[in-house]
């Protein structure tokens, strides 16, 4: 996909501030048909905010240069999505707005529809020049070059075993074709691969980019012409495979292909030297057109240099017989005395080896059930939690209950714990009250053992709550109780991804499910599609990469 071409930010001791203009640096026009209309395309801009604060008042004036254009492409605004204040003429479109802010990032884009003009030549290519005026500021300007005609690569359709077991490996002959009318002059092949898969091979063409516990992406740039009509596989003596590993559970691969990707300024280099490349040759026999198996709004990741990305991406799932995590109950041991209100962190920790997701299904991994020691009163609980009475069954007021449960997300990484922040006021020491957390399947009432979790001794856990100058028991026939890092109230535990859409069931405001142990970051599967994946891949290859194919 084409790279978003973004200005710097203005230095910190700069006079004024610099907003940046952000497009893409290219795209493909459909070439006008011989009979009926030409085939219009979406050109989106965004005028960027970089701080100091969070807005700034002046009046921006942005303004769309047509003149290189014009006998190459018919551009207007999208009438789906108006602009007030915007003017048009046969060279130019200006579009006023008063201040820019941090907070609205919907009201700062542009969005043009564009296609061939009539009478233009297959190939011809042109410009959009798109600039920005403000008073007491300066704004980077961004061009996209527009061309009739392209590369229209339909990527071939792999079939790998989808039940698969640790440690085996799976030949991935990923093969396109190129139906366009114009050759591409690289292609990046990508992987995107969850958490328990991962490429076998490395080349000195490839570039991997970890999520986290979520998986990484590995991109593959290869130069060279890849002509209209033909079609091409991988080279003989540079395969590849696709490896399961111990953390494989429920898992993805989507793979793809981009033509002519833009690389991104000052991206970093990578690693690999390895002495080989990954190869591509012209395919003995045809690779088959045939649809995409995903949905149109998420294939985009070469929207803006493939004539139809609708085919260039594919998605794979896998199940992996005999997967196996150990979730185990996290506890507390807050103490005070009475009177006072005490915070602790309860929920469980995954160790593995498998990360354990539930993406497809969208159901929660576990649910940690927490049953209350006697003399303390719930006054805050965290969002994924709802109260229960003692015996399970459901509850209307959510503080000061004796049981809650609490979804696990859909998604634990190795080492990764999630837990949530109760806080309790102590309202007497009551001789030897001893509260639980328990991590299992959701069931009516309760919980049931996990089926993956081979270590069911530690998946219940025994806690207290001191009671200084009163009566306090001790956590006696704890199963595995031992403390966390995450059972302090520190305000520091990073949020799990899982956690950010949990739904506001207890209605508290005491904090979110945290994972206190997991690198995940904030970069989901399929992220491939993000410039700041592709693009930077992109041109740490392309340092080291001066053949051609």
């Amino acid at each position: 996909m084409a790279a978003l071409s973004l200005g710097a930010a203005a230095p910190a001791l700069a006079a004024e501030p610099v907003f940046p203009l952000g497009g893409p640096s290219a795209l493909v026009l459909q070439p006008y048909p011989d009979t009926g209309a030409s085939k219009e395309r979406s050109l989106h801009y965004e005028l960027a905010y970089v701080g100091p604060g969070n807005s700034f008042p002046g009046e921006f004036t942005v303004t769309v240069d047509l003149t290189k254009a014009a006998a190459v492409a018919s551009v207007r605004l999208d009438p789906a999505k108006p602009r007030p204040n915007c003017t048009t003429s046969a060279t130019a479109i200006v579009c006023k707005q008063q201040g820019l802010s941090a907070g609205n990032p919907g009201g700062n884009t542009f969005d043009l529809l564009v296609s061939a003009a009539q009478g233009s030549k297959n190939g011809v290519s042109g410009e959009i020049a798109v600039t920005g005026k403000v008073a007491g500021a300066s704004v980077t300007p961004v061009t996209t070059k527009l061309t009739v005609g392209g590369p229209d690569l339909h990527l071939g359709e792999l079939k790998p075993k989808a039940e698969v077991t640790a440690g085996e490996q799976q030949d991935l002959p990923l093969a396109f074709a190129n139906r366009g009318t114009l050759p591409a002059g690289s292609v990046a092949l990508e992987l995107d691969t969850s958490a328990g898969l991962e490429p076998a091979e490395t080349y000195d063409n490839c570039r991997r980019q970890d999520h986290g516990g979520m998986g990484a992406t590995t991109v593959c740039l290869v130069e060279g012409e890849f002509l209209p009509g033909e079609s091409y596989q991988l080279a003989p003596d540079s395969p590849l495979h696709l490896k399961t590993t111990e953390r494989a559970y429920q898992d993805r691969l989507r793979y793809g292909v981009v033509p002519d990707p833009a690389p991104v300024k000052d991206a970093p280099e990578g690693k690999p030297a390895t002495g080989k490349k990954l190869k591509l040759v012209k395919a003995s026999a045809a690779v088959p057109v045939t649809d995409s198996n995903l949905a149109a709004r998420d294939a985009r990741r070469a929207e803006d240099t493939d004539l139809n990305p609708r085919d260039n991406e594919r998605i794979f799932e896998f199940t992996a017989k005999g997967a196996r995590a150990d979730f185990e109950a996290v506890t507390a041991s807050p103490s005070g005395k009475v009177g006072d209100t005490v915070v602790a962190e309860l929920g469980f920790r995954n160790k593995g080896p498998a990360v354990i997701s539930h993406l497809r299904s969208g159901e929660s991994v576990a649910r940690t059930d927490i049953v209350m020691p006697a003399g303390v009163q719930v006054t805050d609980v965290p969002r994924n939690c709802r109260a229960v009475n003692a015996d399970g069954s459901d509850r209307t007021e959510q503080q000061g209950a004796p049981r809650y449960f609490c979804d696990g997300g859909t998604f634990a990484d190795v080492p990764g714990a999630y837990t949530g922040r109760f806080s309790m006021k102590i309202e007497k020491a009551v001789a030897d009250a001893k509260g639980s957390v328990t991590v299992g399947e959701p069931v009516a009432g309760g919980t049931k053992p996990l089926a993956f979790d081979p270590v069911g001794g530690n998946s219940k856990a025994v806690f207290v709550v001191e009671v200084k100058g009163g009566t306090s028991p001790s956590p006696s026939g704890s199963a595995s109780a031992s403390p966390s890092p995450s059972a302090s109230a520190s305000p520091s535990a990073s949020v799990s991804p899982s956690a950010s859409a949990f739904a506001s069931a207890a209605g508290g405001t005491g904090g979110n499910l945290a994972s206190t142990g997991s690198s995940v970051g904030p970069i989901a599967l399929g992220a491939l599609g993000a410039v700041a994946v592709g693009g930077a891949l992109y041109v740490g290859v392309r340092r080291r990469s001066g053949g051609h194919a």
